[in-house]
């Protein structure tokens, strides 16, 4: 609601009878957010606000009078009851008019004082209990008029000081000056410019005498303000210095080259930049280089390559803002709110972003540590970036810093180089137009770096608070002020990411999403703006549950989103087609059994409760920058000299795995039943699958170990059993990192067992537990532990010749065994 008019009096020639009627016990009440009514006044506003809006459309045509009241602060939008004066104006509606469905233009004008005795409601619109503020009657004498004609005098001052006020608000004032004091001070205080706290005092002071006193005070302020202003004035005009001068004959010396024809267009250029070089906010030193290029402008030809160079240096200098601003938004109430709109899940991350923003809130500087988000792809890292952007109310750039080795792509090239630029920095700020976006620093891991520099190196000091104040691009030349920006990174891993960049950031990891989480997140996101994307709406595509958790389980793989939305997206354009060609139906249900035939077969097996142990094959868990993967390890002996085998383009600290886990069971052998003589007669040859994807560090060592014990000691491995760990030549197990994602791909490979180190059971707090439900987890302290889970026993293996097992008869033979509990 906002008023669009100064308050004007009623010109009649009784204006105490006039302003007189009965008030009602009840009436309807209208919050003025930016203005004040007084008694004879006229106000216009636009109301849009829901619930004003409500009572005007409610409000019967031969009811006029409602109760303002102003509102000293709250919601703007929302306002609550104790947040109204307690005391207003009764009204008449003169006038309204419906500007649109949701907004009227509404005149009001203002009768008698009435006081908020009670809020009868506050649904749909406010409602109250009422009563009339009956003034103090104040007999006419000579110092009540001589009060009255002073504060007459200095407004006329006042009209005749500033140029804010006419000459019709003092004809006015003065026709209606014979009224006394009550009415003339309420006249005087629609005219009168105060703040909306002084002028809701002078209409909460019912004394007529106290109010004109008050109103006296005010113009004597606001008099002592103009005069002020104005003596300024006339000091700025008489400080007019030879540059000025200068200027002011340069421009005749233009104008008369114009008319002889005899037109320097550089020197006019130069001319304008003069005055920008001044006004802008930098060091004297950087002035003085700015004139010198200016200067030496002045005197090249338009045609000259010089002319040019400089010229574009200088309009990229004028581009820059060095200090415009937008105001944050610290609410942290609607930076929840956002988040939780845009990201489902992710509770420790918004957690996180929550409580930075409560600090920066408290300390009103940006001084802090600068966040990297650290996870899979899909999982919404750049998107959050742009959520508390919108949260902060800044403006947002996304700066993508993947595959860059050109350190000048950060502190841009020197001006004398051809094509030069400033750098992806100083671009992003011109781009938005302010000095305090929220940039998002976009795949820092993939950073590279060749002949020409490193630009993991030029970032130290910009994410380096304590440095980019007096951040400079190479093209600019001038400090530049990074430290009012928030910079969040964003990354898949953080192994490739150099020690002193890693050093600077504050990582918070984001994990890949659940099935759930998917679910929740393709129902509330993902599917709505698919069909808006595609033309269709919710009736004509409709996806049931299961047919969702197929393609979340069959077509997907991976920890974020991006393949379930393309996935979503084949099948809208399918069903899109056949809606656009109208020979098919008018809705179209997708089902689970439907599925092959908008995307094919499943693109992924992750069932296998059909399989059976075999011997030689051992489940490993794996971390990647994908998320969780599980990881089939396998190994098969032959006739030889004792020789190992190891193959699928494995890393030095894997084949490290290999070596000690190779040593650790060959050292129990005879605990294992193996013949010592099976090592140095048979030669071993171990294979870890997908070839084509490296593979590296130590957390698949207890299933190296398995697999090895397995196949010398022609013990099956069970089939529905995962494990991670690392293993030393002692035989212990030690903790290893990426549980949760580990722990997520298990569940998506319908594992039944997880086998995790003794030192990583805390982090299974973090596993959410839909996750977690219908996994049985055991914690090892030895490889001893591991093998009692995942090795069959000798005695239950019914033909040592076949490589297959009858999982029934292992179960049968499982409970007939006593075999010691591991600790879990």
């Amino acid at each position: 609601m906002a008023s669009t008019n100064r308050p004007k009096a009623a010109n009649a020639a009784n204006m105490s009878d006039w302003l007189e009627v009965d008030v009602p016990s009840r009436l309807p009440i209208i919050p003025l957010v930016s203005s004040v009514l007084f008694p004879g006044g006229v106000l216009s506003l636009q109301v849009g606000i829901d619930r004003n809006v409500r009572l005007l459309k409610e409000l019967p045509d031969e009811q006029n009078l409602i109760a303002a009241f102003c509102q000293k602060g709250g919601d703007k939008e929302n306002p609550r009851a104790e947040d109204l004066s307690q005391i207003g104006v009764l009204a008449a509606i003169v006038q309204r008019l419906p500007l649109a469905a949701d907004r009227y233009q509404l005149f009001l004008q203002g009768r008698q004082r009435v006081e908020l005795v009670q809020m009868l409601q506050n649904e749909p619109y406010f409602e109250a209990q009422v009563r009339e503020v009956v003034p103090r009657q104040i007999p006419k004498t000579v110092k009540t008029e001589n009060l009255v004609n002073r504060a007459m005098s200095l407004f006329e001052k006042l009209v005749e000081s500033d140029s804010k006020y006419s000459n019709e608000l003092l004809n006015i004032l003065r026709m209606n000056v014979a009224e006394g004091p009550d009415g003339f001070a309420d006249l005087l205080a629609s005219f009168v410019n105060l703040p909306l706290e002084e002028k809701q005092l002078l209409l909460e002071t019912v004394n007529p005498i106290e109010r004109v006193e008050l109103l006296v005070d005010y113009i004597q302020r606001d008099l002592g303000k103009a005069s002020v202003d104005r003596d300024v004035q006339r000091q700025i005009q008489s400080s007019i210095d030879r540059r000025e001068r200068e200027m002011y004959l340069r421009e005749q010396v233009r104008v008369i080259q114009d008319e002889l024809g005899d037109n320097n267009s550089a020197e006019r250029e130069a001319d304008g930049y003069r005055d920008r070089v001044e006004a802008l906010p930098v060091a004297d030193e950087q002035k003085t280089q700015l004139r010198r290029e200016v200067n030496r402008l002045s005197q090249l030809s338009p045609s000259s390559s010089d002319y040019s160079v400089i010229k574009g240096h200088l309009d990229t200098v004028f581009q820059v803002p060095w200090t415009e601003k937008t105001e944050d938004r610290l609410d942290l109430a609607r930076a929840e709110e956002i988040l939780d709109e845009r990201h489902h899940g992710l509770e420790k991350v918004k957690e996180r972003v929550l409580e930075f923003l409560a600090v920066l809130k408290l300390k009103g500087v940006l001084k802090g540590p600068i966040l990297c988000f650290a996870g899979p792809p899909g999982v919404g890292k750049t998107s959050l970036g742009a959520a508390i952007a919108e949260a902060l109310g800044r403006k947002f750039v996304r700066m993508s810093v993947g595959g860059i080795t050109d350190e000048s792509e950060i502190r841009g090239h020197r001006k004398t180089y051809i094509g030069a630029m400033p750098g992806k920095l100083i671009q992003s700020y011109i781009q938005v137009g302010v000095n305090n976006p929220l940039i998002l620093i976009d795949e820092i891991d993939k950073i590279g770096k060749d002949f020409r520099g490193d630009p993991a190196s030029a970032l130290l000091e910009v994410l380096d608070p304590k440095q980019n104040n007096t951040f400079v691009d190479r093209y600019l030349e001038i400090p530049y002020d990074l430290s009012h920006t928030l910079f969040i990174a964003t990354a898949n891993m953080l192994d490739s990411i150099p020690g002193p960049l890693r050093d600077r950031m504050e990582v918070i990891r984001l994990s890949g999403y659940t099935e759930s989480e998917k679910l929740n997140i393709a129902r509330k996101h993902l599917i709505p703006e698919l069909l808006e994307n595609h033309g269709l709406d919710a009736n004509q595509m409709i996806l049931d549950d299961d047919a969702l958790r197929g393609i979340i389980r069959d077509h997907t793989a991976e920890s974020g989103v991006r393949n379930l939305e393309r996935k979503l997206a084949t099948v809208m354009r399918k069903i899109a087609r056949k809606v656009a060609s109208g020979s098919g139906e008018a809705s179209y249900t997708v089902s689970a059994n439907e599925l092959e035939l908008y995307l094919g077969p499943p693109a992924f097996e992750h069932e296998f409760a059909e399989r059976t142990p075999e011997i030689g094959v051992t489940t490993g868990l794996a971390w990647t920058q994908f998320g969780g993967e599980i990881m089939f390890i396998e190994a098969t002996r032959m006739s030889g000299s004792g020789r190992t085998t190891v193959t699928g383009q494995l890393g030095d600290v894997m084949r490290e795995s290999v070596t000690a886990a190779y040593s650790y069971v060959r050292s129990k052998a005879a605990d294992l039943g193996i013949d010592d003589k099976m090592f140095s007669e048979h030669d071993l040859h171990i294979h870890f699958p997908a070839g084509a994807i490296p593979k590296d560090g130590p957390s698949a060592g207890v299933a190296i170990a398995t697999c090895i014990a397995s196949v010398m000691g022609e013990r099956p491995v069970r089939h529905d059993v995962a494990m991670t760990g690392e293993i030393t030549l002692r035989g212990k197990v030690l903790s290893v990192g990426g549980i949760k994602e580990k722990v997520m791909a298990a569940q998506r490979a319908n594992i039944k067992t997880v086998l995790l180190p003794e030192g990583n059971r805390k982090d299974l707090t973090e596993v959410p537990a839909d996750v977690k439900e219908g996994l049985n987890f055991v914690f090892t302290e030895r490889v001893e532990d591991v093998w009692r889970e995942s090795l069959i026993p000798l005695f239950v293996i019914r033909d040592k010749r076949k490589r297959k097992y009858d999982e029934a008869e292992y179960r049968a033979d499982q409970q007939a065994s006593e075999r010691p509990e591991p600790s879990r």
